[in-house]
C-alpha cells in the first residue's frame, strides 16, 4: 500500500468519526511508530537467522574436522573424482587435493591394464581331439580316416566305410590293436586337428563313397 493511499484512508477515517487536525496528527505519529517497530523486528529476525545459519555451518565444519570426515580441498578435485567414478572413501588422506585424485586415477588405470593382460595370457585355446578310425582296409593297413561314427554297442569310432562291420574289427587281437595305435600316432595331425580339417576329411570320405557306389 502506497503512502498517498494510506493518507487518503486516514482522512476518510477522520471525517467519518469527526476527528480534528490534532487527532489526525497523533494518529499519523502512532502509525509511523508502529511501522518503525515492525521494521526493526523484521530486521532482527533476519539477522538472527543469518547468525544461526552461520553458526550451524561452523559447527558442521568443526565437527567434521574433529570426527575425521574426509573432504576435497577444492571443487575441481571433487569434480575430477566424479568424472572418473572415484568415491571419496577410496582415499587414505583426510584432505584430498586434485593431485591426489590424479595419482589414484593413474594407479587404477595401471591395475586395469595389468588385469586385462593377465586374462589374455591365461586364455587357453582348446583343440578338438581327432579320433582315427579303428577299422582296417582291404589291403590290411590301418585306416587313417577320421572316426566320426560310434555304432551302438561299439567301444570305438569308425569312418562311414568301416562302421557297418565294426564287430569284426573289435574282435581283432590285442597285438593288432597295439600295432594299429602305433600307426595312428605316426599319422598326420598326431591326435589334434581343427574343425576345418575334420570337415575336410568328412567331405573327402563322402566323395570316395559316391565314387564306390558309381
Amino acid at each position: 500500500m502506497s503512502g498517498s493511499t494510506m493518507m487518503c484512508r486516514m482522512n476518510e477515517f477522520a471525517l467519518k468519526y469527526e476527528i480534528g487536525e490534532e487527532g489526525k496528527e497523533e494518529m499519523l505519529n502512532m502509525l509511523n511508530e508502529s511501522l518503525s517497530v515492525i521494521s526493526s523486528e523484521i530486521l532482527k529476525s533476519v539477522k538472527v537467522e543469518k547468525v544461526e545459519k552461520l553458526e550451524k555451518v561452523e559447527k558442521v565444519e568443526k565437527k567434521s574436522k574433529l570426527e575425521g570426515i574426509k573432504r576435497y580441498k577444492s571443487k575441481k578435485a571433487e569434480e575430477y573424482a566424479e568424472e572418473n567414478g572415484i568415491e571419496i572413501e577410496e582415499f587414505k588422506m583426510m584432505e584430498i587435493s586434485k593431485k591426489d585424485v590424479e595419482n589414484l586415477v593413474r594407479e587404477k588405470t595401471k591395475k586395469e591394464v595389468g588385469k586385462e593382460s593377465k586374462e589374455k595370457e591365461e586364455k587357453v585355446i582348446v583343440k578338438k581331439e581327432r579320433v582315427v578310425c579303428s577299422g582296417i582296409n582291404k589291403q590290411g593297413s590301418v585306416c587313417k580316416s577320421t572316426g566320426t561314427i560310434n555304432p551302438e554297442g561299439s567301444k570305438k569310432k569308425y569312418c562311414f566305410r568301416h562302421a557297418e562291420d565294426w564287430k569284426s574289427f573289435e574282435c581283432e587281437s590285442d597285438s593288432s590293436d597295439s600295432e594299429r595305435n602305433e600307426d595312428e600316432g605316426e599319422g598326420e595331425g598326431e591326435g589334434e586337428v581343427s574343425k576345418e580339417e575334420l570337415k575336410e576329411e568328412e567331405l573327402k570320405e563322402e566323395e570316395l563313397k559316391e565314387e564306390e557306389y558309381n
